[in-house]
């Protein structure tokens, strides 16, 4: 029976033993050579690359990290585009059509989706106090997209004023947004409260997570 040496691959013969070294050589003489990755690296670049996407602009190939929505250079465009945007908006605003359509759905939101409990709350002189307080302090502007709100005094409850109403003249609780922002964030809490146990989501959403979640929605 040949004898057997205990190596880094078992117990093989002396002549495998001399087979398996000649092979480490040769690789490791390659890999000096050319370059190779260890199984490990090879891993770290895979997961790196699944972390990687192509720039959304439309046409462009430059691969961005994935928490990134556009390369450097249409970065910029974009920010451009939505400023064009928001100025237009902004040039639409201070026409009559747009002062009535802000007047219609502020009817429409006051009538509909506020109820008469709420409604003769905004209408009382301490809330009236408290609202001009905190339009003041915000110096008019609204405080997720920076636009002046110079048309209607926008004061909102970041925790709605139906799912906590101990907190209804509370000014951390209160804040400035434009009609659209406004709109938006409305729209939302319809949504949230709709979800299982969402008006207690609603009553612990925070200032920052509105922000975040209201320039989502604006294009």
């Amino acid at each position: 029976m040949a004898k057997m040496i205990n190596t880094q691959y078992g117990y093989v013969t002396p002549q495998e033993a001399e087979m398996d070294a000649r092979l480490d050589k040769w690789m490791k003489r390659r890999a000096k050579q050319h370059g190779a990755f260890s199984l490990d690296k090879n891993k770290e670049v895979q997961h790196a690359m699944t972390l990687m996407k192509h720039c959304n602009w439309g046409g462009c190939n430059k691969v961005v990290p994935k928490s990134q929505s556009f390369c450097d250079k249409h970065e910029a465009m974009n920010e451009q585009r939505k400023a064009d945007y928001k100025a237009s908006l902004n040039h639409q605003s201070q026409t009559d059509t747009g002062k009535q359509v802000r007047r219609d759905h502020q009817a429409y939101y006051n009538h509909v989706r506020r109820d008469p409990e709420a409604n003769t709350f905004y209408h009382t002189k301490q809330w009236q106090t408290v609202r001009d307080y905190v339009y003041s302090r915000d110096m008019a502007t609204c405080q997720v997209c920076g636009n002046a709100v110079t048309d209607r005094k926008i004061v909102d409850h970041i925790h709605p004023l139906k799912v906590s109403n101990e907190e209804r003249l509370s000014q951390d609780n209160l804040w400035t947004l434009c009609y659209r922002c406004h709109n938006i964030k409305t729209n939302l809490e319809e949504s949230i409260k709709e979800q299982s146990k969402g008006a207690n989501k609603l009553k612990h959403i925070s200032r920052e997570w509105w922000q975040k979640a209201i320039k989502e929605k604006i294009i």
